[in-house]
């Protein structure tokens, strides 16, 4: 279906100077647990097609679901209209231009999710409820096969196709207090270990249960375990090498390239030869993608770009590492395709043992830092200080300040324990510099 749509696009688009078609298959099965129980399981097919185009420097843009015959026609017609309001826009220097593969294909289709079954499902989140032992008070488990095409009037005609694995659970427990955890997961693989997900949300609520409020302040060494370590590093340095934010300015490493940025124990790839959600041998775009060292040893060696920024590096993405649906409606952005932090050689309770005076953050309110700045201030929900290489406590309700950019530049230590994060690739990591505030 897709394809036959992406053709009859294309076919009607020779009146334009540049235009490109995008259309995906999704299908998605999820279940849901509510309060302990399994609430619901149901399946979802999703089916649509974005059609772009440009004349005379303005452009146009419309996305429909193929639910019909004349879905096409109604996403043409709708994209026309929006072309003739379109004020003229300079910046566009047309879409992907064709190229060779450059990787081999990655291993990101798993026949398990592709004839997974309703009972199969319900067993996964059965075994969750069964080995938890606090309340569920909400979850879900999401699998989907998705299939895509690009095709552009410069000769892209690109085709991709994977499947997506993705948990989300929280956990809840009253003890002094209420305490809470959260788990998620990320692949592309049913490789989702339901004992051990039961067991960290258990843990994580039984430890918040029993926490205390932290008093004073304190300049701390911070630990970041993969859970709150990847969208810390996604909102700051991911923000800092987007060259969208580079092109307008709005990065603090704009003028950084081939520049000392960070400790020279960091280097971080953006690398899709691997098993990751976004992992794929063309981007949303149809440019070619590659690993691409992206800091080494510190020093920032590349940005990441789309053709909106020119001289794409197959960063284009319209999928997403948690939605398999709707890819279609979505205009492509700069994203990492599998950007992977270098593992160091210490164990999570190595890192706690060389610890002087730390907290270990089992869980922010929200970790997230300033995309601009950096900067951040962070509701401590969960948290483990430690005093010569021993845990002493566990606090909540407490704030935690730094700033990720400068943070990066005094690490401590890295730990040998990746993990995968939507689209990021983290170890556990330890930072100087931060300070801790309570009431």
């Amino acid at each position: 279906m897709i394809s036959n749509a992406v053709d009859r696009a294309m076919q009607s688009a020779g009146r334009y100077d540049q235009a490109e078609a995008y259309a995906s298959d999704t299908l998605v099965h999820t279940v849901y647990i509510d309060d302990s129980k399994i609430s619901n399981i149901e399946t979802k097919r999703d089916v649509g097609m974005m059609f772009r185009m440009s004349k005379d420097s303005r452009l146009g843009k419309s996305s429909v679901s193929l639910n019909s015959d004349d879905s096409v026609d109604r996403c043409m017609s709708m994209a026309e209209s929006v072309l003739s309001f379109s004020p003229v826009n300079g910046e566009f220097r047309g879409y992907a231009q064709p190229g060779n593969a450059r990787i081999a294909q990655p291993d990101v289709w798993d026949r398990r999710v592709e004839n997974i079954t309703a009972d199969e499902l319900r067993e996964l989140a059965k075994c969750i409820i069964e080995n938890c032992r606090v309340d569920i008070p909400r979850a879900q488990i999401r699998v989907s096969t998705t299939e895509s095409r690009t095709m552009n009037g410069n000769g892209v005609d690109v085709g991709h196709r994977s499947t997506l694995v993705y948990g989300h659970f929280t956990s809840m427990t009253v003890r002094d207090h209420p305490g809470e955890g959260m788990e998620t997961f990320h692949g592309t693989h049913l490789d989702l270990d339901p004992v051990a997900i039961a067991d960290a949300l258990s843990d994580k609520a039984e430890a918040a249960a029993e926490c205390r409020e932290f008093k004073g302040s304190e300049k701390l060494t911070m630990i970041l375990p993969p859970s709150e370590m990847g969208d810390m590093l996604m909102s700051s340095v991911g923000a800092a090498v987007n060259g969208e934010n580079r092109k307008y300015g709005s990065t603090m490493w704009k003028d950084s390239l081939d520049s000392q940025v960070a400790s020279e124990s960091l280097t971080i790839v953006d690398d899709p030869t691997v098993r990751a959600p976004l992992s794929c041998v063309f981007d949303d775009e149809g440019v070619p993608t590659e690993r691409r060292v992206i800091v080494e040893g510190g020093i920032l060696r590349n940005f990441m770009n789309d053709t909106f920024c020119g001289d794409s590096t197959g960063n284009g993405m319209r999928r997403s590492s948690v939605e398999a649906q709707g890819s279609y409606d979505r205009t492509p952005v700069i994203k990492p395709l599998n950007m992977s932090v270098k593992p160091g050689s210490y164990s999570r309770d190595q890192i706690v043992e060389q610890t002087d005076n730390g907290i270990l953050v089992e869980k922010f309110a929200w970790p997230e830092a300033d995309e601009l700045t950096g900067r951040f201030g962070l509701n401590v929900r969960c948290g483990y200080i430690i005093r010569k290489g021993e845990i002493v406590d566990v606090i909540n309700n407490a704030l935690l300040m730094g700033n990720m950019l400068e943070a990066v530049a005094n690490i401590e230590m890295i730990g040998n324990d990746p993990t995968q994060m939507g689209v990021v690739t983290v170890p556990t990591m330890s930072f100087s510099g931060t300070e801790l505030v309570g009431n």
